[in-house]
């Protein structure tokens, strides 16, 4: 019983780790998600050498995470992020509710203004 319990901590550690960074800071957690899905897709698309393709993905990260901070990367990255994101939780909100698009498009609208409020956030922070 402790064993599952020891378990049950861990995943929720991560779980809340995970949605800390996403609040705390986006735009190092869009650099980070993006990074790791290119050397995913790097790997699989390509079929590159895996080492190759943690290069790419350390390569991404940095040139997202610098161009995030850079006036007109912020709002090309962070707008799209911003928009990506908004629809993920939309479409989630759509299945959810069992195919009710009005629940879709209301959390995109309140996503769309929380994840631009939390993408200008985290640009103020490092000002």
């Amino acid at each position: 019983m402790n064993f599952i319990l020891f378990g049950i901590y861990i995943v929720l550690s991560i779980v809340l780790t995970v949605i800390g960074l996403f609040i705390g800071n986006i735009i190092l957690f869009d650099s980070i998600l993006l990074a790791a899905l290119s050397g995913l897709l790097c790997h699989t698309l390509w079929t590159l050498h895996p080492a190759l393709c943690l290069v790419v993905s350390i390569a991404v990260f940095l040139l997202l995470y610098w161009l995030q901070h850079t006036g007109v990367g912020f709002w090309l990255i962070g707008g799209m992020m911003s928009l990506l994101w908004s629809a993920v939780f939309g479409v989630l909100a759509y299945f959810i509710s069992e195919h009710d698009p009005i629940w879709g498009w209301v959390v995109f609208g309140i996503a769309a203004v929380v994840l631009g409020g939390l993408h200008l956030h985290a640009k103020e922070s490092y000002a």
